[in-house]
């Protein structure tokens, strides 16, 4: 039977009215490979980010354990959310389900008669059961071979509380982690509230520890940012990012998907194996949350707010090397009137497979001031697609004194006849200066930072790309990316050493008199 194996026909089984969006089939689908891999003991670890109302609840904490004890009896869960009575709501969902006759035609998994508290129940016959408690509540003497974690934080105020913060890790560490059978698995579900919630601790662990759990973190913004494409044979989502509009309702899915196609051509990708999800611009799931009702509620909140609760992409209260006062935007100067320096940060390393490709583009004034105008960023590691990246923005922004820094390195090596060629194809001709990473990247980006620190640094004002920059440096260096932030610091120190450029004084215009004056005596009577 179809709904023993695949756990959204389960789901529609139990309820018929049930109506889907892609994004509910990639979760049960990412649900069905961890339940099999707790099977199998390989202790599985997924997080689930996600805005509110929006389903994730309804299959990771209803339908899920059910389905996973229907086919396993005896495997233990425990399932934990920011508070016990929370907890034990979920739980008896779980048992409204296991006791629905339809579930009885499934599975032949049953509840144990005389153990059946909210709190805690058992499954007859077997040495499975389901115990259900608060974050920071007492689980001592219970085993898991699933352990569930669904939004742990409550609210806003407990978010901003460093405190409430600190003892939710110091209990999952210390606590909930430790009643983990041997290749048991950990499911986070929540909506990621702040940078330094439990989401954000473990992702920077990933990135600090090597040995650390590798979580599959797998995140749902609201709108999406970026065309949204699976990559079905790795199941990562790709995003490929571009400057084009976004899409908008007066768009048909068609064509839609017709340009996001040419845009994933255009980077090198191969669509063959890829599963169109979504273009920029679109709802994460439209039969609950229009692309209009989404724009209204984005109104209506605080951006650091819109931003974490709803892209899944909080912002840090303050960063380490970077601080909220250190950002200025601003119009940008005139290009005639300044420096052009492009910095090119390419992802190399096997370490990095997972990290971006970054152009930055800067214009010093005559003020000292380094304007950044323009980002480029993307995962595609195709050479052609990465030449042609490089000499589009040299040729956006081209002016005699433009200056352009890529890495030394392996990349530059396997581009670097090509990129000449596709230089002189195009005559684009900027100054060539090879960056030697001689140092760490934190080294690199004091040079940036102290600049920031003057107010010597100024960001366009109608950038895209501009709060996902200034996320990424708030989070420096333990954020789990930094392409952007190494762009950025590759720019600052190509024109440390550079004086800016005088100012260009209006030459005064001539009055009628002087040309009429000039016009007798042979001289030129334009201004």
């Amino acid at each position: 039977m179809l709904a023993r194996r695949r756990l959204l026909a389960f789901t529609q089984k139990i309820n018929p009215r049930y109506l889907p969006g892609w994004v509910h089939e990639d979760i049960c689908r990412r649900l069905e490979r961890f339940s099999r891999e707790v099977e199998e003991g390989k202790s599985p670890r997924l997080m689930l980010l996600m805005p509110p109302r929006h389903g994730k609840s309804e299959l990771a904490s209803r339908v899920f354990p059910a389905w996973h004890l229907g086919r396993c009896p005896d495997h233990e869960f425990i399932a934990c959310s920011y508070n016990v009575s929370l907890a034990m709501s979920f739980s008896r969902k779980v048992k409204e389900v296991i006791n629905d006759p339809v579930y009885e035609a499934i599975f032949d998994t049953r509840l144990h008669p005389d153990f059946q508290a909210a709190e805690e129940w058992a499954i007859k016959g077997h040495r499975g059961g389901y115990v259900a408690a608060g974050v920071g509540g007492g689980i001592t003497g219970k085993g898991a071979h699933i352990l569930t974690i669904d939004d742990p934080i409550k609210n806003a105020e407990e978010a901003q509380s460093a405190d409430l913060r600190e003892k939710l890790w110091e209990w999952y560490t210390s606590t909930a982690y430790t009643r983990l059978a041997p290749g048991g698995g950990v499911l986070i579900i929540q909506t990621w509230w702040h940078d330094d919630d439990l989401a954000g601790k473990l992702q920077n662990a990933m990135k600090a520890d090597d040995e650390a759990d590798a979580f599959e973190v797998v995140k749902y913004p609201a709108i999406a940012e970026a065309d949204e494409w699976l990559d079905t044979t790795t199941d990562e989502i790709i995003r490929v990012e571009h400057d084009e509009p976004a899409a908008t309702r007066d768009d048909d899915a068609p064509t839609c998907r017709m340009r996001a196609v040419s845009r994933a051509h255009a980077r090198g990708l191969n669509v063959g194996h890829l599963r169109y999800l979504r273009a920029k611009g679109e709802a994460l799931h439209p039969a609950r949350y229009g692309l209009s009702r989404l724009l209204q509620i984005r109104k209506t909140l605080p951006t650091q707010w819109w931003s974490a609760l709803y892209q899944q992409n909080p912002v840090p209260d303050e960063g380490v090397y970077f601080t909220k006062d250190m950002f200025r935007s601003g119009p940008s100067p005139r290009l005639a009137d300044c420096y052009v320096s492009v910095a090119f940060d390419f992802a190399i390393s096997e370490k990095q497979q997972n990290d971006y490709t970054v152009g930055t583009v800067t214009l010093l004034d005559s003020d000292d001031i380094l304007h950044f105008v323009d980002r480029v960023r993307f995962k595609s590691a195709d050479a052609d697609f990465i030449v042609k990246s490089i000499v589009n923005l040299c040729k956006k922004w081209h002016n005699p004194s433009i200056q352009l820094g890529v890495e030394d390195g392996q990349i530059y090596r396997a581009i670097s006849a090509p990129l000449k060629r596709e230089m002189a194809r195009q005559r684009v001709y900027p100054s060539l200066q090879l960056l030697k990473p001689i140092t760490d990247k934190q080294a690199r980006a004091r040079t940036l930072q102290g600049r920031m620190q003057q107010g010597m640094v100024s960001f366009s004002d109608k950038a895209e790309w501009y709060d996902q920059m200034r996320t990424e440096m708030l989070r420096f260096p333990s954020g789990v990316h930094d392409d952007q932030v190494d762009s950025a610091a590759w720019n600052a120190i190509m024109v440390a050493g550079r004086q800016p450029p005088r100012k260009q004084l209006a030459r005064p215009m001539k009055s009628w008199k002087d040309r009429l004056a000039g016009a007798g005596d042979g001289t030129h009577m334009a201004a």
